[in-house]
């Protein structure tokens, strides 16, 4: 899983760096989350942490600074170097690697980590159902016994069912969950089955970025779950433990 495999020509990750932190808007995440991440893992009896995607670092510095062990993951140089900025002026230490997911059993024994976390809709960037069941299935191999694999997804399916009104300018999206900034705005300018292009747009530098993203459709998510070998599986919208079609995320906690 090299860049050129989960990313896009479209893809400028200087520009997507530059702004992504007042895309997420660490403080509103962390009010929008309302202590759902933190209340989970300690549930669970969760210490040590596997970060799949490290991005700027906003979970994993938290994470750091909440007393968790954490092991973060990430093959972008340029959000590697973000993350690693914003480490030091939070007076934290990162311990990052930058492995392939479909091959961390190369690099970790089995039953490694308590949680896996793969947050921030990152499992859109792979784009093939292998390479999805694979990663999974990694996932689930480095955790211990009844550890806990924390995942979630952007409700594409609104994508999906909505796509005229959409491409017409009419995105909704109430920006008080996971991606929650003011100052990034966001909208779809291609929405497909097989793919979804988001531009990025920051309101006070005029950059704009672009990401091509796989939309997973309705139960989409927890069948490759299933078929990865989870069976314990809760989902929540927008952290609350329930389906509701129009949320904006939704994240699913699978027990090992």
């Amino acid at each position: 899983m090299d860049k050129k495999t989960i990313v896009k020509e479209n893809y400028n990750s200087k520009i997507l760096v530059n702004m992504w932190s007042d895309f997420i808007d660490w403080d509103k995440r962390r009010i929008g989350e309302n202590g759902f991440l933190k209340k989970i893992l300690d549930a669970n009896n969760c210490y040590a942490i596997f970060e799949s995607c490290l991005g700027d670092g906003c979970d994993t510095i938290y994470l750091l600074k909440e007393g968790f062990e954490v092991t973060s993951n990430d093959l972008d140089l340029e959000f590697i170097r973000k993350a690693q900025e914003s480490a030091r002026k939070e007076s934290v230490k990162l311990n990052i690697t930058s492995h392939d997911w479909r091959k961390l059993d190369k690099h970790f024994i089995k039953e490694s980590f308590d949680a896996v976390l793969c947050l921030g809709n990152s499992l859109t960037y792979l784009f093939n159902k292998n390479d999805q069941i694979k990663t999974i299935k990694q996932f689930r191999k480095i955790l211990r016994k009844d550890g806990i694999l924390i995942i979630d997804e952007r409700n594409y399916q609104y994508f999906l069912d909505n796509k005229q009104k959409i491409l017409n300018g009419k995105f909704d999206y109430s920006h008080n969950y996971v991606y929650c900034g003011s100052k990034v705005k966001t909208q779809p300018t291609k929405i497909s089955k097989s793919e979804v292009v988001m531009e990025y747009k920051h309101t006070g530098t005029g950059e704009t970025g672009h990401l091509t993203l796989y939309p997973f459709k309705k139960d989409e998510m927890i069948q490759l779950l299933k078929e990865a070998g989870f069976t314990k599986i809760k989902q929540y919208s927008d952290y609350n433990e329930k389906y509701d079609n129009k949320a904006d995320f939704y994240t699913y906690v699978c027990v090992k």
